[in-house]
């Protein structure tokens, strides 16, 4: 199976070579020597480092060399005495620090985690996490989940998870901790942007992810994508056309909900701009080869042309979401009302180890009029903050077609 995404980009089976540099695993093994382990009870683990070095050197965008890799991995080893699934660790969190905050070992019950997410259905709590500047954060709750109604918010901060703190681990650990069986309490420390902390206790759910929904706001239509899986492109064009049939003589206005939305499927996002634009650039790719670089643009044509159209956004709306939205605004297609996006425009690949799998950063997307949206977000066109007991955001988008 191959999928491309914009938030984990490509389930793609890959073998990596057999331990192709022999100075590498050398620098491993005393490492694992200097911090009072046994090389040869280490020997499985050089192996799978070894692995994950290669994957990461073959493939990244910024084409890091193994051996500053090894090194920089053998030092977080050998920094003290500790056991070895200790050393271990230590010398995969070490990958986040040197690279970028989405490139990380999955090890096995991670990696099947992340393809079962992926299908659209999981149990857990029912947010997106991302690390910035070494904090696990919230890109978004889940429309509908238990993370949602505990009131979990986009920029919350994961402090701790059942009493014990996050820090020091990978963002891939702490999904694992907060993911569990259904009906299990998992309870979380959080920070919020202003600083003030607070614990909840919060249920886990089957995650059944229902990511289009849409209603007429008189002859206005509506629809809220909660996130990128596949097919979901499909599921907006039959929204938008059922809504048009329902109007009476037709929508004379559209707002797409990309708010909290933290991407997914990439090939999704290109289809999903492709509704609204013709033959026209949607996004653009840069990877390490130039040869590797890409560019999409719109085929099919335009539904609901002509018809006013805006996107709301906010800072939970990362990776594809920014990708529609990036397109339909530089293409003069939409206004964007709401905040300035998340910042997310890597891609990355899931490559297949002998024990779980590498998260890759493989390129950086350009939005049509060449800007970067990696660590930059988009700005909205029109600015409005969020309220407690009102949706200000949209009542604005809603004025915003109406008088178009």
């Amino acid at each position: 199976m191959r999928l491309s995404l914009a938030f984990a980009l490509i389930l793609a089976l890959w073998s990596a070579p057999a331990h192709a540099d022999r100075a590498d695993r050398e620098t491993l093994r005393q490492a694992f020597h200097k911090a009072g382990i046994s090389v040869k009870l280490a020997e499985r683990q050089v192996d799978l480092l070894d692995e994950i070095i290669e994957a990461i050197a073959d493939r990244h965008v910024d084409a890091p060399d193994s051996h500053v890799l090894a090194d920089k991995m053998a030092a977080a080893i050998a920094a003290k005495n500790q056991p070895l699934d200790e050393a271990v660790k230590a010398g995969l969190a070490e990958l986040t620090h040197v690279l970028d905050p989405h490139t990380a070992y999955l090890p096995p019950n991670e990696w099947n985690d992340m393809q079962v997410s992926v299908s659209g259905k999981f149990s857990g709590v029912g947010m997106e996490l991302a690390m910035k500047d070494k904090a696990v954060m919230v890109v978004s709750p889940i429309d509908g989940s238990p993370a949602a109604q505990a009131g979990i918010r986009t920029d919350d901060r994961v402090l701790a998870v059942d009493g014990e703190s996050v820090d020091g681990l990978t963002l891939g650990q702490v999904v694992a901790r907060i993911r569990g069986p259904v009906g299990k309490e998992v309870r979380l420390r959080l920070r919020n942007p202003a600083g003030a902390d607070r614990d909840l206790a919060i249920i886990r759910d089957v995650i059944r992810l229902q990511p289009v929904k849409g209603r007429l706001d008189g002859d206005i239509g509506y629809v809220r994508v909660s996130q990128f899986s596949g097919g979901v492109a499909a599921l907006l064009r039959s929204q938008v056309m059922e809504l048009d049939r329902q109007s009476a003589f037709g929508l004379k206005g559209l707002v797409l909900d990309l708010r909290r939305n933290p991407g997914g499927v990439l090939d999704e996002a290109v289809k999903m701009a492709d509704l609204f634009l013709g033959d026209v650039a949607i996004v653009s790719t840069k990877a390490r080869n130039p040869a590797d670089n890409d560019s999409r643009y719109g085929r099919q044509g335009e539904i609901v042309a002509g018809t006013p159209m805006v996107v709301l956004i906010d800072g939970g709306s990362a990776s594809a979401s920014e990708i529609v939205a990036g397109a339909l605004k530089d293409q003069g297609r939409a206004t964007l009302v709401g905040q300035k996006s998340y910042g997310k425009g890597s891609v990355q690949v899931l490559e297949e180890v002998s024990e779980g799998g590498v998260r890759v950063t493989i390129a950086r997307y350009f939005r049509p009029n060449k800007q970067p949206v990696d660590g930059v977000g988009i700005s909205p066109d029109i600015e409005i903050t969020p309220a407690e007991n009102s949706d200000p955001q949209l009542e604005r988008a809603l004025e915003v077609v109406r008088k178009r």
